[in-house]
């Protein structure tokens, strides 16, 4: 079943669009959230290891979807996730106190029993993202840009907000473990522009209700 972002098929009516986007309406750990009342917390740790490369850049429903090759993983406590891929929201989805955000980038990734974690970039306004650009310019070559690897997906702080969510597309699939980034990068207008331009719009889902989830500031 066919979704988007506006009219008909936008978010509030993702959940009667089919019975698999169920989840859409009726799940209890549903994402984006306001990051706010959050307690904080010296666990769990987390560990990146990315240091395998990009497979492919392509556009999926109007976003700009990096692929990554085997061989970079995360372990958040004692869980370790695979890096699977990369893609971006503009304006943000996840909001911080009531702020809102530019941009946001979402850095997929998968443990070997299903289970999804999303390390989540938030981006105000500002001097451009190399990292943003690298995909942008993925996308108009038709090739992954020679200068984007996993690397470049680290975060360039350790803080970070962590709470159990969803996906922010349909089938809106729960759990997910989030870990947002506390610190925001930056994304010039025209990039915003630039990924809007592909997705036709907005593609943000609205920030959904709390429901008296725990949020842990780590590190912060």
């Amino acid at each position: 079943m066919e979704w988007g972002y506006a009219g008909s098929t936008g978010p509030e009516h993702w959940a009667s669009l089919s019975p698999e986007y169920s989840p859409c309406g009726e799940g209890a750990q549903q994402s984006p959230v306001d990051l706010t009342g959050y307690e904080h917390g010296p666990t769990p740790r987390l560990s990146l290891s990315y240091d395998g490369g990009v497979s492919g850049v392509a556009l999926v429903r109007g976003s700009v979807i990096v692929e990554f090759a085997p061989g970079s993983s995360l372990t958040l406590g004692e869980q370790r996730f695979e890096l699977l891929s990369a893609h971006a929201h503009a304006p943000a989805e996840h909001r911080v106190d009531g702020e809102a955000f530019a941009a946001e980038l979402h850095v997929v990734h998968e443990d070997p029993s299903g289970d999804a974690l999303v390390v989540a970039v938030l981006y105000r306004s500002g001097p451009p993202s190399p990292v943003l650009q690298a995909m942008l310019d993925g996308v108009v070559g038709a090739a992954p840009s020679p200068q984007l690897g996993a690397a470049d997906f680290v975060p360039r702080s350790s803080a970070f907000y962590n709470y159990t969510g969803s996906k922010t597309t349909p089938p809106c699939q729960e759990p997910v473990a989030w870990v947002v980034m506390r610190d925001a990068d930056t994304v010039s207008p025209e990039q915003v522009r630039a990924l809007e331009s592909y997705s036709g719009g907005p593609n943000n889902r609205p920030v959904q209700p709390l429901r008296g989830r725990k949020i842990v500031l780590v590190g912060g």
